[in-house]
């Protein structure tokens, strides 16, 4: 690597730590912000010879920069089975534990229900709440590349086209949520609050927040899925 390429990755640097604390702040303790921006980084470094400074090279860095640590986020198990039987798991729970008590549940007595310390419960809700997340942003790629999205610094009347159909179809996908299930997505998507700072804003138990959340992603995803 060049000195100048050097200069160039260190000027990036101030992005991939932008990016990765505010990923950082969704995640559960567990995870090392230095192994994200270090992903982060490397997608840096990985992306120089593609780099075109005509063609929105900002955007196109974080697309990378995201993605790699999103790729590794995957690679550490986020959306793996152990998760999802964690979910049906802690779902069950919360449904049982609601109808018994006939009202809200908090997160401490679906703690003491389901036999797992408070804190791990709250690991494992941050966990599942950001792996929704992560399937959700994939509908958007359809499998297209980084350099793909980003062929040319112009848009196209097709691209043009293609880009307004998709925020349409999501518009319209949104619409078709409850209140509650769009206000959590605000919160948490749109606002960046930690899954604890929604819960706590609602008054109502971290469970309960991811519960609406999860809902509401499968929800989009089918809608999104069918309209595509």
């Amino acid at each position: 690597m060049t000195a100048e390429e050097k200069e160039l990755v260190l000027s990036y640097l101030p992005l991939v730590e932008q990016i990765a604390y505010r990923l950082y702040r969704h995640l559960p303790r567990s995870v090392d912000i230095r192994d994200l921006i270090g992903y982060g980084v490397l997608a840096v470094v990985e992306a120089l010879p593609k780099l075109d400074k005509n063609k929105n090279p900002t955007a196109y860095l974080k697309l990378r920069i995201k993605g790699a640590m999103y790729d590794y986020l995957r690679s550490i198990d986020f959306a793996s089975r152990n998760i999802r039987s964690k979910e049906k798991a802690i779902k069950h729970a919360l449904e049982k534990l609601s109808m018994e008590k006939g009202g809200e549940v908090s997160d401490e007595e679906l703690a003491q229900f389901l036999g797992e310390d408070p804190e791990k419960l709250k690991e494992d809700l941050q966990a599942i709440s950001f792996s929704y997340l992560m399937s959700l942003e994939e509908i958007f790629f359809e499998g297209r590349s980084y350099e793909e999205l980003f062929e040319s610094k112009e848009e196209g009347p097709e691209e043009v086209v293609i880009k307004k159909d998709l925020r349409e179809k999501l518009l319209k996908a949104i619409e078709r949520l409850e209140e509650k299930e769009k206000l959590v997505l605000q919160l948490l998507y749109y606002e960046e609050l930690p899954l604890k700072e929604v819960a706590k804003l609602l008054g109502v138990s971290m469970a309960r927040i991811s519960q609406i959340k999860s809902s509401a992603i499968e929800k989009l995803k089918s809608y999104l899925a069918s309209a595509l």
